[in-house]
């Protein structure tokens, strides 16, 4: 079976970000632990942000692969509470580096990818201008990772509630700005 250099460079770089400083990671140093040369790194990778953004693509595809499976709104949002719990040091790690900038835009694509994804595969489509579409899109895009950032870290999380109210919230059915 063939070796899979690119994912053996991603896992390397993953295992540097653990024990590292990010911003410290060097292509040299992603080589020298991967036994491989320059120029099999370039083959594969134009550069060290190259390596993240196609490993977060990977998940991306994961999660929502998983995620479409799913049976209903609040097992999904479980699944991507779960993912930012497990990622979350490394996902800490990240924002902390001097490329918080490319790492958001990374998360914010990934979440976009999946919600956009999710909207193509309702069977009831909502009538409404392609503007309101695109700006309630990012609203949700924009409040997910938010949120999610906000609570993966935490200690004592309780997920399930957690993604009840994420539920309620993407549903509409919360919304305390309204008076009762």
């Amino acid at each position: 079976m063939p070796v899979d250099m690119k994912m053996v460079i991603a896992q390397a770089y993953k295992n540097k970000v653990q024990h590292e400083d990010v911003d410290k990671i060097t292509v040299k140093s992603l080589i020298e632990e991967c036994h491989i040369s320059r120029q099999t790194f370039y083959y594969h990778f134009q550069d060290i942000m190259d390596v993240l953004e196609w490993s977060v693509e990977q998940q991306t595809r994961q999660l929502v692969e998983q995620s479409l499976k799913a049976e209903d709104m609040r097992s999904v949002l479980g699944i991507f509470i779960s993912f930012t719990v497990e990622q979350f040091p490394m996902l800490e790690k990240l924002m902390r580096s001097q490329r918080r900038a490319q790492i958001e835009k990374l998360m914010l694509d990934a979440v976009r990818t999946y919600l956009t994804q999710l909207a193509q595969h309702q069977s009831q489509q909502v009538s409404m201008s392609d503007f309101d579409r695109e700006v309630l899109l990012q609203y949700n895009v924009c409040g997910l990772v938010g949120v999610l950032m906000e609570y993966g870290g935490r200690k004592k999380l309780d997920a399930e509630q957690l993604a009840a109210r994420l539920e309620s919230i993407l549903s509409g059915s919360l919304s305390g700005w309204k008076e009762r």
